[in-house]
């Protein structure tokens, strides 16, 4: 639990329900999954309380805190605005059923509440194909985490599978509700569900080093050069710098520290290099070309952990709405 808060989810969850719809879901957006599911559990459960329970708990945070009224328990109805609020009707909801406990919440919604940690351990000695279905259904930040946590010998086989991932048949459903029944909860479902698994290959990869997306995209050249392609194609690499337009890059440029640019560029082929000092004035690209100068040798690893701050900040740029990671080629469109 953030120290900021508290250690006790039951005086987080006072403290929210004192705070409003709107307030709450302003503290939502700034903790875990985790700790979200566990506050929210706890305001479900939170009974009415007196005015004196409320006050001691204000006392705890703020020290002099006054009011007039006490405040009642968490329902249903407060949860599911706040949850709304801070993070999207869709997630909201899955939340609200697991809370609640709708009849159809599947067990790989819930799971996306879980710790990557947690997850790995618990798919780590299940059938390969159950592994992937999984990994499919998890966001991909948290499924690149879970990876990362599986065997690595393991990684170039998972991701082929996930790739060719269309659609989950019921059989696949019910030998999942095997595994998680214990552990998680039972998914419903009798007919075949639509999943995108390159897509989700894609941007799981989006959140790799270089060095690990190159392996990764040599190992499916060498075994399905058109899946390799089709993959690429959905991908955002280094190298696509070059094909992005000069206002984008200008916006990129706006949130890098000049040495990680520098390091970054270290090397680089001519297109992206040209790309970036041509979209600056001649006193910031003379700056920057110095700088470069003066770095001498510098070890692989330095110059992939720059470039891979650089893709992290376009991509967080691309989400926040701020830019869009269109390449020039319309043949070659990220999605």
């Amino acid at each position: 639990m953030s120290e900021e808060l508290s250690s006790s989810p039951h005086e987080v969850a006072v403290l929210l329900l004192s705070l409003g719809e709107k307030g709450a879901a302003q503290v939502f957006k700034h903790l875990s999954s985790r700790e979200v599911r566990q506050i929210s559990q706890t305001m479900a459960n939170m009974p009415p309380m007196k005015r004196d329970e409320v006050q001691n708990v204000m006392n705890h945070f703020f020290h002099e805190y006054r009011y007039e009224v006490g405040i009642a328990g968490g329902t249903r109805n407060y949860l599911e605005k706040s949850l709304k609020i801070a993070m999207g009707d869709k997630d909201a909801k899955n939340l609200m059923d697991s809370i609640y406990g709708e009849e159809n919440t599947s067990s790989l919604e819930m799971m996306k509440w879980m710790e990557p940690s947690a997850v790995a351990e618990l798919i780590v000695n299940e059938h390969p194909q159950l592994q992937a279905v999984v990994l499919t259904y998890l966001e991909p930040g948290q499924a690149a985490l879970v990876l990362q946590r599986l065997p690595e010998r393991c990684h170039e086989d998972l991701l082929t599978r996930i790739a060719k991932l269309k659609e989950l048949h019921p059989s696949i459903v019910q030998e999942l509700n095997v595994i998680f029944d214990d552990s998680v909860g039972l998914i419903s479902t009798s007919q075949n569900t639509s999943v995108s698994g390159l897509r989700q290959v894609a941007d799981i990869m989006n959140r790799m080093n270089e060095s690990s997306v190159s392996h990764m995209l040599e190992h499916f050249k060498e075994q399905d050069s058109d899946l390799a392609d089709r993959i690429e194609q959905q991908m955002f690499v280094f190298e696509h710098f070059s094909r992005l337009d000069e206002d984008t890059i200008r916006k990129i440029i706006e949130e890098i520290p000049q040495n990680t640019l520098s390091l970054a560029l270290k090397g680089a082929s001519e297109p992206i290099s040209s790309k970036f000092i041509n979209t600056m004035t001649r006193r910031e690209a003379k700056y920057l070309q110095d700088d470069m100068d003066s770095l001498g040798t510098v070890r692989s690893s330095q110059v992939q952990q720059a470039r891979q701050e650089i893709l992290n900040t376009a991509r967080t740029l691309s989400q926040n709405g701020q830019i869009e990671l269109n390449l020039s080629d319309e043949d070659e469109m990220i999605e």
